[in-house]
C-alpha cells in the first residue's frame, strides 16, 4: 500500500493547512486539499473519498474536486461518511449558495458523486482496499479510519481527544505498519487542544502508549503556525519510529 499526504500550497513550505491523504492513487482519505491536486489527471483517477467529519479542513475543495472531474454519464466518485458528516455535506456545501446542489443536479444518466453513508465499525470495500471507519472523540461526529490491503494496514486518527476504541482495534491488527496520528497544539495550549477536541504532543505520547507495539508513527494536523514548536516537542519526547508527515512524500507499506 502506498500513502500520499497531499500538499495544500504552492510553494511548499512543509506546512499541511488542508488535509487529505491519497491511498494507492485511487481512495481518498478526507478532501480538504483534494481539489488542488495536480495535474488534473490524478484527480481523475480517485475513485472514492472517505471523509471523516464535516470540518472545512477537511471537506473544503470537496465541491472545487468534483467540478474538476465531472463528465456526462453514470459514472461518478463515491463520497464515503458517517450520517451527520452527509448530512452537513448536503446542507453546508451543496445548498444552492455556497455551491450547487450537485446532490439535486445529479440525475441516473449523469451523475456528480453518490453519498454512501458509513456504519461505525463496519467495513467498506473500496478498490482493493477494506477502509473501517472508528469512531473518535471530537466536537463534531468523528471517524477515524483503518485501511488494510492483503500485505499492510495502516490507520489514520485525526480529529481526536485521547480516545480508546481504535487503539483497541490496533492491537489486535497483526499486520499493522503505520499510524498516520494528530498533534495539533503544543504542550503550552492544552487548555485550546481540549476546547477544540485536539491532542498535543504530551497526549500524543500517551495514546501511543495504547498501541503498546511499535509501528511507524507519522505525526500529523500540525497546526502551521507552531509547526516548529510542535516538531521540537515531539523530538524531546524520544519515541521510537516517530516522525513528522512530510507533505507530498509517498509512503510505502
Amino acid at each position: 500500500m502506498k500513502v500520499e499526504i497531499l500538499g495544500s500550497a504552492s510553494p511548499d513550505d512543509g506546512g499541511q493547512f488542508l488535509i487529505s491523504y491519497l491511498c494507492n492513487d485511487q481512495v481518498a482519505i478526507d478532501a480538504g486539499c483534494l481539489g488542488l491536486l495536480t495535474p488534473v489527471s490524478r484527480q481523475l483517477a480517485v475513485n472514492h473519498v472517505f471523509l471523516s467529519h464535516s470540518h472545512i479542513d477537511h471537506t473544503g475543495s470537496l465541491p472545487i474536486f468534483l467540478d474538476n472531474i465531472f463528465a456526462p454519464g453514470p459514472d461518478c466518485v463515491q463520497i464515503h461518511g458517517i450520517p451527520d458528516t452527509l448530512d452537513s455535506v448536503r446542507g453546508d456545501l451543496f445548498n444552492d449558495r455556497l455551491w450547487p446542489d450537485f446532490v439535486r443536479l445529479s440525475q441516473p444518466t449523469n451523475r456528480f458523486l453518490e453519498l454512501l453513508p458509513l456504519e461505525v465499525e463496519r467495513p467498506v470495500v473500496a478498490d482493493g482496499l477494506t477502509v473501517l471507519p472508528v469512531e473518535l472523540r471530537h466536537v463534531v461526529p468523528t471517524v477515524g479510519f483503518i485501511v488494510s490491503d492483503a500485505n499492510a494496514t495502516v490507520a489514520f486518527v485525526s480529529d481526536t481527544l485521547p480516545s480508546d476504541r481504535i487503539w483497541e482495534l490496533l492491537r489486535a491488527v497483526k499486520n499493522l505498519k503505520a499510524v498516520f496520528l494528530e498533534a495539533s497544539f503544543p504542550n503550552s495550549m492544552d487548555w485550546l487542544a481540549e476546547a477544540s477536541a485536539h491532542l498535543t504532543p504530551r497526549t500524543f505520547a500517551s495514546e501511543l502508549k495504547k498501541l503498546n507495539r511499535e509501528v511507524d508513527v507519522i505525526a500529523v494536523h500540525l497546526k502551521p503556525r507552531y509547526r516548529q514548536t510542535l516538531i521540537q516537542e515531539l523530538t524531546e519526547l524520544k519515541l521510537p519510529r516517530v516522525s513528522v508527515g512530510e507533505i507530498g512524500r509517498v509512503y510505502h507499506f
